[in-house]
C-alpha cells in the first residue's frame, strides 16, 4: 500500500502542482502504459480511462494530509506537504528507491493541454484494448468528435513518450 502512495507522490518531486482531476488521471495512465510501475486498474469512462482506486488513492493522501487539494473554481488542484516530501524522504531511507520515473516524460505530459491528454489517454486504450492503430484512431474520434482536431497532437504524444521510454 505504502509503494502506491510514494509513486504518486513522486509526481510532484517532478511537478510541483497537478491541475485537475483529469490531467491527475490521464498523467498516471499514460505513465502506466509506457511501463511505470503504476497498479490502478483504468476503466473507460465519459473523459477517457479513469480509476477509481486511483482517485481513492488521492484522496488518501488528501486526508493524510500528504497533499493539498484545493478547488479554484475551474479545477483541482493539487501540491505536496511538508508531510509528504517527509514521507518521501523517510521512504527512501527505509527502501531502496526501485521506483523509476522519468521526469522528462512526466513534465512532458504534465504540461500537455487537458484536451490532448484525453485524447492521447483515450487513443492508448483503445491500444489496449486490441483496436490497431487506423481503427484505434477512427474509434476515438467516434467517442470524442469534440476533440478530432487533437487527435494528431495526441498520437505524437503518445508515440513520442512510448519511443522515449524504450531509447
Amino acid at each position: 500500500m505504502l509503494d502506491n502512495e510514494y509513486a504518486l507522490l513522486r509526481l510532484f518531486t517532478v511537478a510541483s502542482t497537478i491541475e485537475g482531476r483529469k490531467r491527475f488521471q490521464k498523467t498516471v495512465y499514460l505513465l502506466q502504459q509506457i511501463g511505470i510501475s503504476y497498479t490502478e486498474k483504468f476503466k473507460y469512462y465519459h473523459y477517457g480511462p479513469y480509476s477509481s482506486e486511483l482517485q481513492a488513492e488521492i484522496d488518501r493522501l488528501v486526508r493524510y494530509e500528504l497533499i493539498n487539494e484545493t478547488y479554484t473554481g475551474d479545477a483541482y488542484v493539487y501540491n505536496i506537504t511538508d508531510k509528504g516530501e517527509e514521507f518521501i524522504h523517510r521512504y527512501n531511507s527505509l527502501n531502496s528507491d526501485s521506483f523509476q520515473l522519468p521526469e522528462h516524460l512526466v513534465k512532458r505530459i504534465i504540461e500537455t493541454n487537458t484536451p490532448v491528454l484525453e485524447m492521447a489517454s483515450t487513443y492508448a486504450y483503445l491500444l489496449e484494448m486490441g483496436y490497431k492503430e487506423e481503427e484505434a484512431m477512427e474509434k476515438a474520434i467516434e467517442l470524442k468528435p469534440h476533440l478530432g482536431n487533437r487527435l494528431d497532437e495526441a498520437r505524437i504524444l503518445y508515440e513520442d513518450i512510448c519511443r522515449d521510454i524504450r531509447n
